[in-house]
């Protein structure tokens, strides 16, 4: 048996891991969508501090050709097409955790409630053997969001830059 606390503290945990794996995730867009350019020369102030960042990210480029009517006729244009322009950028979430548990609750000499998960009989249909379960169910729904509005605003940045390079 454990204390009824210290099972609620491990669930609470848990769903707080699995929330900042789901952040992790978002982050990923930033390596799936830019690269990383590190920047060699240090430029310190007066005072001796550095800048707080190194590191630029580039939108990284597919080409694509476009064809545009000029006064020689139809030719190919060709514009550099942001990567994260052309893929849905959707933020998933931890919308809800269910947890469904059957327990054996006591207290002990504190008055401290404890729980055990029960156990359950079940015998198998094909076969001769016993099986001891718990009855427990988790459930975690995962929500789409719009993206962060930074990176909303820098995609319609991207795509404002875009459209002024595409003929027509």
């Amino acid at each position: 048996m454990i204390k009824f606390k210290a099972l609620m503290n491990a669930i609470h945990q848990s769903i707080h891991s699995a929330a900042q794996a789901v952040e992790a995730e978002g982050v990923k867009h930033i390596e799936t969508f830019f690269d990383a350019i590190k920047h060699e020369e240090l430029d310190i102030d007066d005072q001796g501090i550095a800048p707080e960042s190194y590191i630029t990210h580039r939108p990284k480029m597919v080409a694509m050709a476009f064809p545009s009517r000029t006064e020689k006729g139809v030719e190919t244009v060709m514009v550099n097409v942001p990567l994260i322009t052309l893929s849905p950028v959707s933020s998933p979430r931890i919308q809800e955790v269910k947890f469904k548990a059957e327990l054996d609750v006591t207290t002990n000499e504190d008055n401290e409630l404890m729980v055990a998960f029960a156990n359950s009989n079940k015998r198998g249909l094909l076969t001769n053997c016993d099986h001891k379960s718990t009855n427990t169910a988790i459930e975690i729904t995962l929500k789409g969001n719009e993206p962060p509005e930074g990176l909303q605003l820098v995609i319609e940045g991207y795509e404002k830059a875009l459209r002024s390079q595409i003929p027509g």
